[in-house]
This record gives structure tokens, C-alpha cells and sequence, in this order.
């Protein structure tokens, strides 16, 4: 009896004790966290999970993306064809394929998440109809961005008021064409990294209207549980903003006879919903982050109505917190920080929801449409979904993956399509592509340079007697090829057989001329006999130029004379290049051959001619 009896004593002095510290705590004034708890609230149950609700595994098969590249992809955009998302680093970054881009951040570097005060937490993300992008930090505000550029210019400070109370969170945007914003400022009383603990606060949370000409803010819903996901309806009649603590979301009108009111667009939603999306169809996505149920209530909302025991379980988070941060004062370390941070971060909280993933399909009269589920803990904490090039993609805070799924096998072939800006290229000016290189003489005289060869001739020519016999002739003009030796006519020398066959005259391409005067030999062939061959010559090579890339042609064969020799001097000073040339259109030239000096006359005749 005695131990028995010691026992219980100590047992009830201790449950005094924590009775008196509960009182303390509960009641002692000046305790952290500084904020409202006092309301008592009903948050409405949670629909029943039939119907359009029941459970399926939809989302069973969904891809993980980019698994441990990312920390916490929470909002998507798209534009011009290319995927934005915002991180957890501070970063907006860009995807393409398996590349990540980074883009913009706001804040300063950093060493990792428990540092996000620091290096800033992009959530809420969309473009506008001019392609800037406009991103809500939820610790520097709300920034109009240059993707190109990464320019960024500050449109809304967390600094400056608005209705008495500064923005601490601001956290989702939905634009209207005519360039206002609509936001959410989910809390007026704690940072992001205090969400936890603002879930057991009153509700501070702001749907605010940016004017887009005067600049000015104005308040358009307040007092809301951790304000969210924000959405306009298609014709711009009325705005949506997420209660995210109450499983609810409110419509706010912006036209028509219930202009500047509000009500209850839906709630009793089985989980908390995050960010809203449009369907591009009048309807809206709303992934719940965080599922509920009968059977596994949300603990914030299952003690919305006992402010004083929220109060007590607030006030314990606030002093644990407070107690890392004296130890970081007074020495600071990393652990210290990581504490502070997972102490009031909704990642502690997270730990505690139930595993089941949901993602509702809302039409515009607040029906759902239809749901997709997953049980099977492959994906977790889903807070957006956003549809880009046939593929879902969807984001969550706190994991380092993309969720990733065909739209197809949610039934939703055509939802997501957007209509992208034309872009006109200038067209260069078209040129006209010439396939023949051989140069076109500008000329309309088509009598060409015709001789007639003689069998009893030397095989080989040579060039510089051709220039000779052919300076009256005019050169083609032509500023892609240089001339060959033969300077003013393209040729090519055919080789004549060792049994001297008679080779076949050729002509050039339309060169304007001279027409010389053969002299007759034994063995001439008939001036009216080359004519014709010419002419038929001259149609047939016309054409083949056309497809071929050179056109060739015979030289003249003429006799050597002094003058010749005296030229041969001055020709062989020539470039190489112009040898490679003569090499390349006269095949049949290897070496200079000499011509008998008993045909000088008639050499000096055809080049006066």
C-alpha cells in the first residue's frame, strides 16, 4: 500500500504540474506565436467518396519525372511551346526534355530549403497576353519577369501596406486580359515558414485586386483560412480563391447584378485544396494537397471550434521555435536553422496527413465533373495540375519529382490546347539558283569560233597561240570562275587517237566573235559541211550545259610563230593557279608541243583576222 500509494501521489502531482504549465502557456500573455486565436469555427464534413467521388486508381500509373533534380515544383506556365516551373530553391526554371534552365530568382543564394527566407519561394506563376511572366515570391512579392532576359521589375512589395495590414504570403495570381491581377495574400500575420502554425490561427488570409493602370491594391475577401489558388472564370465574370483551412473555395463577382459580392462556390471538398487551374474549357482543376475523410479527419479543422486548445498546441510550436532561435543567436549553426524551419514549415504537418492523392475536375456551376485518385503512395501532396502538350503535369511543395501523365488517360483529349501567337519570319528575298557553272557570255551573236582540223597536225596545242587566235573574241562575263590560258573561251582539248582520227569540231558557248577564215589544205573538210556540223554542235552542247557543270569544247589548232615564243616567256610567269585551271579544263594538255614554222604566214593571217 505504501509504494502504491507513492505512486499516485507522484502521478498527480505531475498531472498538476502540466495542468499549471498548460494554464501558463494557454493564458500567459506575450507568448509566441503573436496572433489571433479566438473564434470558434465549423468546417463542414467532408462529401462522401461515391458517385463522381468514389475512388479509382487513375493516377496509379503516373510518371515520375526529373526524380531528385527538382525541390518542390509547385506552379506551372507555359508559353511559346516551353514549360516554367517555380522551385523550392528560388528558382524559376525552365524545361526542356531532361534540361533544366534556371530563369530568374528573387532572392540570394543560399544553402538549401531551411534557408528559403533568404533565397526566396516562387509559387503562383502565369504569362501574360504580351509573354511576360508574372511570379508571387512569398517572401519578396510579386514580379513582372523577361524570360528572355531574365529582367525583372517589382510590381507589388511585401513592404507596403494594403488595408492597414502588409502582405506576409503572398502566394497565387490569375490575370485578366486587361492586365490586373488578381492574388492571394494567404496570410497577414506569418511567413511561409510558419504555415503550420498560422493553421491554427484565426484566418488572416486576402483576395486582393491589382489595378493594372492606377497601380493600387484593393481587398476583395478577408479573414480566410490560409488564402490560395486563385482562378478566373472564362468570361471574366467572377474570380475563385482557395480557402485551403476551411476544404472550401469562394467566388468573388466581378460583372452582372451580384458585382462586388461574394459567396461559397463550393466546400465539404474531401481533402484541402491548393491551386486552381482553368480547364480552358470554363472549368477548373483543384488538387487537394492533403486528402480527409470520415474516418481521417484534418487535426486543424477537428479543433476549429476549441480556439483555446488551439491556442495551447499553437503556442507550443511558437516556443519550441523560439528556443532554436536563441540557440541560434547565441550559436549559430545549421542544425539550428534546419530546426526552426521544420518546426513551423507545413512539411511537419505533412508527416501526419493520410497518403491518398485526389484531384477534382470542377465545372463552372461548382459540379464535379469527375475525380482521379491513387492509393498506392507513388505520388504524394499534389497541389497542381497543369496540362501542357497532351502530357498532365502536377506539381507538389514538398517532394523533388514532377508528376507525369498522358491527358489521354484521364479522358481529357483536347483540354490544355492553346492557341500560341503567330510569329511572322521575314522571308530573305528569293535568288535565282544558277546549276551550270559555266559562265553565259553576254552576248546575242551566236557565230562561234570554228576550225578545221587536220589530221597530219600534231596531237597537242599550243595555249598561248589559242589566246592569240582568239583575242578578237569577247570575254564572257564571269565573276565565279577565272579564265583558263586560253584566256577569253572555256575549252577543253580532246586527244586524238595514235591512229590521227579525225576529231570532232566543237564550238563555245555563245562567245561573240569574229568569224575567221579557215585556210584551205589538202585534207580541209567543206566550209558548208563544218557549218552545219557546227550549228548541230552548238544546239546540243546548249542544252547539255544546262544540267552539266562544264562545258567543253576543242581549240583550234594553230602554228607557232617568234611572237609566240616571246609570249611563251610571259606565260610561264603565270600563277599556279591558273596551270591548275588549264590542267582541270584541257584534260588532254600535258606537255607544249612545237609547231612546224613553215605555217607561219598563215599563223599571223588567222591572227590578224
Amino acid at each position: 500500500m505504501g509504494f502504491f500509494t507513492k505512486l499516485m501521489r507522484f502521478v498527480t502531482l505531475r498531472v498538476a504540474e502540466g495542468i499549471v504549465i498548460i494554464l501558463l502557456i494557454a493564458f500567459m500573455p506575450n507568448l509566441p506565436p503573436y496572433c489571433k486565436i479566438s473564434n470558434s469555427r465549423t468546417i463542414t464534413p467532408s462529401m462522401p467518396l461515391e458517385g463522381k467521388l468514389a475512388l479509382n486508381n487513375k493516377l496509379d500509373n503516373v510518371e515520375i519525372w526529373h526524380k531528385g533534380q527538382l525541390n518542390g515544383p509547385e506552379g506551372f506556365a507555359d508559353y511559346d511551346g516551353e514549360l516554367y516551373t517555380s522551385l523550392q530553391s528560388g528558382e524559376i526554371v525552365k524545361l526542356i526534355g531532361e534540361h533544366i534552365i534556371p530563369i530568374v530568382q528573387f532572392g540570394k543564394p543560399c544553402k538549401g530549403p531551411y534557408q528559403e527566407k533568404i533565397c526566396g519561394r516562387p509559387l503562383g506563376i502565369a504569362f501574360d497576353k504580351d509573354g511576360f511572366l508574372i511570379a508571387v515570391d512569398a517572401y519578396y512579392g510579386i514580379f513582372k519577369v523577361n524570360v528572355k532576359t531574365g529582367d525583372t521589375t517589382q510590381l507589388i512589395s511585401v513592404d507596403q501596406e494594403i488595408a492597414g495590414k502588409k502582405p506576409k504570403l503572398p502566394n497565387s495570381i490569375a490575370l485578366a486580359t486587361n492586365g490586373d491581377i488578381f492574388w492571394s495574400d494567404s496570410s497577414t500575420e506569418f511567413l511561409l515558414q510558419d504555415g503550420a502554425i498560422d493553421s491554427f490561427a484565426d484566418g488572416s488570409g486576402r483576395l486582393i485586386h491589382y489595378n493594372a493602370k492606377t497601380k493600387e491594391n484593393t481587398v476583395l475577401i478577408d479573414n480566410l483560412l490560409f488564402a490560395n489558388g486563385v482562378a478566373l472564370s472564362e468570361d471574366e465574370d467572377f474570380v475563385l480563391v482557395v480557402e485551403t483551412g476551411a476544404s472550401a473555395i469562394h467566388r468573388y463577382y466581378l460583372k452582372g447584378p451580384k458585382k462586388g459580392s461574394s459567396d461559397l462556390f463550393i466546400d465539404g471538398l474531401p481533402g484541402l485544396p491548393d491551386n486552381l487551374k482553368s480547364d480552358g474549357k470554363g472549368g477548373f482543376f483543384a488538387p487537394l494537397v492533403a486528402s480527409r475523410d470520415s474516418e481521417n479527419p484534418i487535426p486543424t479543422q477537428f479543433l476549429a471550434p476549441w480556439p483555446l486548445i488551439r491556442k495551447f498546441i499553437s503556442r507550443i510550436f511558437g516556443l519550441t521555435e523560439f528556443g532554436f532561435n536563441l540557440i541560434q543567436k547565441i550559436y549559430p549553426n545549421e542544425y539550428a536553422e534546419k530546426a526552426i524551419h521544420f518546426v513551423g514549415h507545413f512539411s511537419s504537418l505533412s508527416l501526419l496527413l493520410p497518403k491518398r492523392v485526389t484531384i477534382l475536375h470542377l465545372s463552372k456551376n461548382a459540379e464535379i465533373i469527375q475525380s482521379w485518385h491513387t492509393t498506392n503512395k507513388k505520388i504524394s501532396a499534389i497541389c497542381e495540375m497543369h496540362i501542357f502538350k497532351g502530357q498532365v503535369y502536377l506539381g507538389t511543395p514538398f517532394n523533388d519529382y514532377i508528376g507525369r501523365i498522358s491527358a489521354d488517360k484521364l479522358g481529357l483529349e483536347g483540354y490544355g490546347l492553346k492557341k500560341e501567337p503567330v510569329k511572322v519570319t521575314p522571308q530573305p528575298p528569293k535568288t535565282e539558283t544558277i546549276t551550270s557553272t559555266t559562265p553565259k557570255p553576254t552576248t546575242t551573236t551566236e557565230k562561234p569560233t570554228t576550225t578545221t582540223p587536220k589530221p597530219s597536225i600534231p596531237q597537242n596545242i599550243k595555249e598561248e597561240n589559242v589566246q592569240k587566235s582568239n583575242k578578237n573574241t569577247e570575254k564572257p562575263t564571269d565573276n565565279n570562275q577565272k579564265p583558263i590560258k586560253t584566256g577569253k573561251v572555256k575549252e577543253n582539248i580532246q586527244k586524238p587517237t595514235e591512229t590521227m582520227k579525225k576529231p570532232k569540231p566543237t564550238t563555245t558557248e555563245k562567245p561573240t566573235v569574229t568569224p575567221q577564215k579557215p585556210t584551205k589544205q589538202k585534207n580541209d573538210v567543206p566550209i558548208k559541211e563544218v557549218k552545219k556540223d557546227i550549228k548541230e554542235e552548238v544546239k546540243k552542247t546548249v542544252k547539255e550545259d544546262i544540267k552539266s557543270t562544264e562545258n567543253k569544247k576543242d581549240v583550234p589548232k594553230t602554228q607557232e610563230t617568234p611572237n609566240d615564243r616571246k609570249q611563251e616567256n610571259v606565260e610561264k610567269t603565270k600563277t599556279k593557279n591558273e596551270k591548275e585551271t588549264v590542267q582541270k579544263m584541257g584534260d588532254g594538255v600535258k606537255d607544249k608541243v612545237k609547231v612546224s614554222e613553215t605555217k607561219t604566214k598563215d599563223t599571223k593571217k588567222r591572227i590578224e583576222l
